[in-house]
């Protein structure tokens, strides 16, 4: 059931003091220069890739300088298969919306979101840091303004969690309209996650500003981010990023 307008919009920022707090989140993660870098060279191989679906010159691999050049300017990034040029991905929100509340909902393990484990749930390729095999990405074009990401960090220690971040990208940077990502909107989602026996609570901030939803379920958190579709349907909330610790 979407949750009522009075749990969504009214708390008190002490009754969810367990819940870790939003900035130390953001500390936690952005401290991973690695991964921005996977993040940042998956997008320019999607656009690149996009580009280049267009009818372009093909290369002569008998040119040797040019191999050894294109070699020495190898991407941080492996695919799972060891394709030159990665096709442009589509994929629809509603798809990947469906796709990943279906992964959450059988999370059990961190070896539930392995880069093997994550392509086959989201049917996307996912691509692998060549220098750290425990992190890895994917991501797929949905609009010409929006895209679709999804970053993972394996735990290498013994009981380390393992952090998946799932967000929807405005290409713009301008606020974009979320209308095109929002057919499934956060009360599909929480009533989605509350039938896969998740429990909700909403973490407040300062000023009893709503930062984001967290939801639990046994060793599986999870923090989701919301925004408002548009300026004429500012209470419509669209999920705008997940970020999961297993």
């Amino acid at each position: 059931m979407p949750l009522p307008d009075n749990k969504r919009k009214t708390a008190s920022s002490s009754t969810f003091s367990n819940v870790e707090p939003l900035s130390r989140c953001i500390k936690r993660r952005s401290s991973n220069a690695i991964r921005m870098v996977l993040s940042s060279l998956l997008l320019t191989v999607l656009t690149t890739a996009c580009a280049q679906s267009h009818d372009v010159p093909a290369q002569h691999s008998s040119d040797t300088a040019s191999s050894s050049t294109s070699h020495a300017n190898k991407p941080l990034m492996e695919t799972t298969q060891n394709n030159t040029t990665p096709a442009a991905p589509r994929m629809t929100a509603e798809e990947i919306s469906h796709r990943m509340l279906d992964l959450i909902g059988n999370l059990k393990t961190p070896d539930d979101i392995s880069a093997k484990n994550l392509e086959i749930a989201t049917g996307l390729k996912v691509y692998v840091d060549s220098k750290n095999p425990n992190e890895y990405a994917a991501g797929a074009k949905i609009t010409d303004t929006w895209s679709v990401r999804i970053m993972v960090t394996a735990g290498v220690k013994e009981g380390e969690p393992s952090n998946l971040i799932f967000s929807f990208d405005d290409q713009t940077h301008s606020s974009a309209s979320m209308t095109p990502i929002c057919q499934v909107d956060f009360d599909a989602y929480s009533k989605r996650l509350t039938e896969l026996g998740f429990q909700a609570r909403p973490y407040y901030g300062e000023h009893n500003r709503l930062i984001y939803w967290y939801f639990t379920r046994g060793k599986v958190s999870l923090q989701i981010s919301i925004r408002g579709e548009n300026r004429d349907k500012v209470n419509h909330d669209c999920v705008s990023m997940i970020v999961i610790d297993i």
